[in-house]
């Protein structure tokens, strides 16, 4: 059985690989909505100083969607690695999101030092596929108190 041509994965070109997707955070971008994880714009006003929120929600249909909020004034270089950061949550420990009674948890603008392991390697590592070089991937995860 011979290789399929139109295979994408096998011939270089899956997504993050696709000529268009010209910076690493539209790579992660393509990567979220290729694994129906849908990625929000969060008002910097409404964002009580984080960079992004990663949680599970309610899709159009009712059922369960992971989310990741950006906060809009993030540069292109903190998105990537928040983006990533969330990405690498909810597919690797996606258990962290019980400590949140709604299920969503707050990211922190502050880096931390990169991790070994977890969620922020995992995130290194996306980011590095993605051609981004980056001091840390690792960020603290907040529970979010009501006001």
């Amino acid at each position: 059985m011979g290789q399929r041509r139109n295979d994408p994965a096998r011939s270089g070109g899956a997504a993050i690989n696709d000529p268009l997707l010209t910076t690493p955070t539209a790579r992660l971008m393509a990567l979220a909505m290729g694994t129906d994880i849908r990625v929000f714009e969060v008002p910097v006003a409404h964002s009580a100083g984080l960079a992004g929120l990663v949680g599970v929600g309610s899709g159009a249909n009712g059922e369960p969607q992971c989310k990741i909020g950006l906060t809009d004034d993030l540069d292109d270089d903190l998105r990537a690695d928040v983006l990533a950061f969330g990405i690498a949550v909810l597919v690797g420990t996606p258990e962290v999101l019980e400590k949140s009674p709604d299920g969503v948890l707050g990211i922190s603008r502050q880096r931390l030092p990169q991790a070994d392991n977890g969620p922020g390697n995992l995130a290194w590592h996306m980011v590095q596929t993605c051609g981004r070089e980056s001091p840390s991937t690792t960020f603290r995860l907040l529970v979010i108190e009501p006001e």
